[in-house]
């Protein structure tokens, strides 16, 4: 199998990184110049918590220039705003037969995905990693993959995938019910908006009480919007539940030590706006519990906000860090 992984940026570097590391066959289709570039010229420097490594990995710009073919497994990893059109480009250049595997953030991806391929699976991605410099992605949080058949069961490629990534650093999982292992995490995507707003590192923000609460009630208001609609989430093993990490963010625990910046994690809608994008991921995040609370009868004063603040900044291509969590604060009274 080899692995032709759409995207190279902070999720999809990482992944298909640690894949060719490990002796896998692997492509990346990268649209941005500067950083498909940069991987021919020198390779992608891979760094993080396990050392700095150049790979050696092609590099292609269109999915017509990857050679699909049978034996092949396509990851998306780009943004969910750009999933439907990445997977139309790869049908167009492979059909609709190559199993698919989304290895992103959100919980539409698959759904889009389906609609240009029979073979459909999600992959919760817990780990933390950042894309800043051409050429470079930094892996900053080891957390694991989970892998199986959208929306649910287990199969041949998901084993296989699964097995794959076993031979990397990555811990991996396979799950019957992927689709609930994604809204947990969807949950926990709700702040990135949070640290794009706040500027905030996940070290920083997870070892400041004042972050920690307001992140906690965002959390909570998405979770009483998942269960007025009727969604379940699973946690990963070993990880422990939302309601688990509510009470540990409401707690008087010790929070992570803030190591040196290049060790910082940051979020993916921090990254965003940092890159001054002019968009973020935001509507597939805060946005769908804005939905589904109108939908249930269930307020969402905290997703809404955020909603709106990330955009407007987005739109402006501002930095990250405009607001703080009082600013925040005093915004939904």
């Amino acid at each position: 199998m080899r692995f032709v992984v759409c995207g190279a940026g902070a999720i999809g570097g990482v992944i298909g990184g640690q894949l060719a590391r490990a002796g896998l066959d692997v492509t990346f289709i990268e649209k941005n110049r500067a950083h498909s570039d940069a991987i021919e010229r020198q390779g992608l420097v891979l760094k993080g918590v396990h050392g700095t490594h150049a790979v050696r990995v092609p590099v292609v710009r269109e999915a017509r220039e990857a050679g699909l073919g049978a034996g092949d497994a396509l990851v998306l990893a780009v943004k969910s705003q750009h999933t439907d059109a990445a997977a139309a480009e790869l049908k167009a250049a492979a059909g609709r037969e190559l199993p698919v595997f989304c290895a992103q953030n959100g919980v539409r991806n698959e759904e889009m995905a389906g609609r240009h391929f029979r073979e459909v699976h999600g992959v919760m991605v817990l780990i933390g990693s950042k894309h800043l410099v051409p050429g470079e992605v930094v892996h900053t949080s080891s957390g694991p993959l989970g892998v199986g058949v959208w929306p649910t069961g287990l199969g041949p490629s998901a084993r296989e995938f699964a097995a794959a990534v076993g031979k990397t650093e990555l811990p991996v999982y396979t799950t019957e019910n992927v689709r609930a292992a994604k809204w947990n995490k969807m949950l926990m995507n709700l702040n990135n908006a949070t640290m794009g707003l706040t500027g905030l590192s996940g070290q920083e923000a997870r070892s400041d009480r004042e972050a920690r609460a307001f992140m906690a009630d965002v959390n909570e208001e998405g979770l009483r919007v998942l269960r007025a609609a009727g969604i379940g989430v699973e946690g990963p093993p070993g990880v422990g539940s939302i309601e688990e990490q509510i009470r540990w963010l409401r707690s008087d625990a010790p929070g992570p030590a803030v190591p040196p910046e290049e060790a910082r994690g940051y979020a993916s809608l921090w990254q965003d706006l940092h890159h001054r994008r002019g968009e973020v991921e935001a509507d597939y995040f805060n946005g769908e519990i804005v939905r589904l609370g109108r939908e249930a009868g269930v307020p969402t004063p905290y997703s809404s906000l955020l909603l709106a603040l990330i955009g407007e900044m987005a739109a402006a291509r501002e930095r990250p860090g405009k607001y703080t969590i009082r600013d925040l604060r005093a915004r939904l009274t």
